[in-house]
């Protein structure tokens, strides 16, 4: 995997992002050219097709809420949507990236040898150790908080060693959870005074990806209703991640889905392929995030890869952190540009 890649984007550098805000009601377009999906449901000019044809990767921050940051990116690409898959799968080659600290998969049956090389940093045991339900600094629901209360011996010398090996535990059970429930078995956060809950932020986000349903509909449904339907031919990754991130490294859990509709011709109404990255556990600054990449052939040496990411948070809500929040927005943008470069360069090796 190129060392970070689309729907990674927003939990490597502070950000989440979304293209230019389409009209309130995309009209599907008529013709088969990727162009006009891009122009009418992403918001791209005549300009940036034109920078797009010649090769340059774009990126565009879009106006969302104060609790959410969105972008939404292109780049042509020449070289195949499976070199493409190939990226993606490849979890381990996020490890390149100076972001990227530790990273592994889930078994099928997900389970504590998949995170034996994960680690917890000292400060993040320590808060946990002072964590009450509406007063922590590590997203966790309330029984995470009550089970380290009870089962972890905070005076025995090896409290460390304890706290790791349930938190360990507790984040196999969440992704079981998940794999058997889908989105009823994700957390419900406590540590805040107003908890939140982590399913209804994806709500949220798949609402916000409403103008890409004539184009991604059998997709998103499956990603809503997962594990509750199939989708035949889709590729199912589950995989953690600890990142550099900020004053604070994070620990996340997310949902890597890949997709190629069998017997599609890509179209400005039907993609080539699909990707998702849903990330379902963050233990800092994210409470939910949402990544889409579209692939569009461009019916000659390659294709159009459209990246949309978007991210919900309650940590730059307020005033000053506004501030913050703008800065986030452009060196998330710049990211993203600089991701899809590097992206184009190395499938066209």
């Amino acid at each position: 995997m190129v060392s970070v890649l689309c729907g990674t984007v927003l939990v490597s550098r502070a950000l989440v992002l979304t293209a230019t805000r389409p009209p309130a009601r995309p009209i599907a377009p008529a013709d088969g050219e990727p162009q006009t999906f891009l122009r009418t449901t992403a918001g791209f000019s005549a300009a940036d097709l034109a920078a797009l044809d010649r090769g340059e990767p774009l990126a565009k921050v879009l106006d969302t809420d104060k609790r959410e940051i969105a972008l939404v990116g292109a780049v042509r690409i020449k070289s195949t949507r499976e070199r493409l898959f190939d990226e993606y799968r490849d979890v381990s080659g996020l490890r390149r990236s100076q972001v990227f600290l530790e990273v592994g998969t889930f078994s099928a049956t997900p389970r504590v040898d998949d995170l034996r090389v994960l680690t917890f940093e000292d400060s993040d045991l320590d808060t946990i150790r002072e964590c009450q339900p509406g007063d922590c600094g590590v997203r966790l629901p309330s029984h995470g908080i009550a089970r380290f209360q009870r089962d972890v011996d905070w005076r025995a010398p090896d409290w460390r060693q304890q706290a790791g090996s349930l938190w360990r535990q507790l984040l196999v059970d969440y992704v079981a959870g998940y794999t058997a429930q889908g989105d009823k078995a994700l957390a419900e956060y406590q540590n805040k005074e107003v908890p939140l809950s982590v399913s209804e932020e994806f709500k949220v986000l798949f609402e916000e990806m409403r103008y890409f349903r004539p184009a991604a509909a059998e997709f998103l449904g499956y990603l809503e209703a997962f594990p509750a339907v199939r989708l035949e031919g889709s590729e199912d990754i589950l995989y953690w991640d600890k990142k550099a991130f900020g004053l604070r490294p994070v620990i996340s859990l997310t949902h890597l889905t890949m997709y190629a509709p069998p017997g599609v011709r890509s179209s400005a109404a039907s993609p080539a392929a699909l990707i998702a990255t849903k990330q379902i556990y963050a233990t800092h600054y994210f409470d939910a995030a949402l990544g889409l990449t579209l692939v569009f052939d461009d019916h000659a040496s390659g294709f159009y890869m459209l990246c949309v990411d978007r991210a919900r948070t309650r940590s730059l809500t307020s005033f000053i952190r506004g501030f913050v929040r703008g800065i986030v927005q452009r060196r998330s943008r710049d990211a993203m540009e600089k991701i899809l470069r590097t992206t184009k360069l190395t499938l066209e090796r």
